[in-house]
This record gives C-alpha cells, sequence and structure tokens, in this order.
C-alpha cells in the first residue's frame, strides 16, 4: 500500500513526493507533486506496474522508448495516449 510521502519519480518533472491518497476499493488514487509546482494524478495500480510516467522507480525517456512494444510505439504515432492499457 503506498503511503503519503512516498518516493516517486516523474519521466519529465523528476523526483516528487505522494500528497495525498484518496483510499477506493479498487486502487487509490494518489496526488503527486513535484518541483516547480508540477504535479500529477495517476493510480495506485499504475505506479506499481510502471506503466505511467509517475513510477516507483527513476526512468528516463530515453529508457521508456527503448521498452515501448511495437503496439504501444504505433498509439503514440497515432495519439492513442499514454502508452498504458489496463488490460495487461
Amino acid at each position: 500500500m503506498i503511503k503519503q510521502y512516498t518516493t516517486v519519480y516523474h519521466e519529465t518533472y523528476g523526483k516528487g513526493s505522494v500528497l495525498d491518497v484518496k483510499y477506493r476499493r479498487g486502487s487509490s488514487l494518489l496526488f503527486c507533486s513535484f518541483k516547480k509546482g508540477k504535479f500529477g494524478f495517476v493510480t495506485e495500480r499504475q505506479l506499481i506496474e510502471g506503466y505511467g510516467q509517475i513510477t516507483l522507480k527513476p526512468v528516463s525517456p530515453s529508457d521508456r522508448r527503448k521498452e515501448m512494444s511495437l503496439e504501444e510505439a504505433l498509439k503514440g504515432l497515432m495519439g492513442g495516449g499514454d502508452g498504458y492499457s489496463p488490460m495487461k
């Protein structure tokens, strides 16, 4: 279970922390804050699986591009979102 003030990483904004947790039955919603007033929302499930832009481990955009599958790359080119698929 992710708690308040857990350290998280954004591929663009860098290191940040979880400021608020909205506990939900399926997957909690986390509000994360980064330097210079940047912020983001992520579900606990996405954070643990590491598919979104916000992860528990540092990741650079170039590393993320290397990990992409062909399907994810095509979705990105065609405007199909951030590459996260809840079906995985």
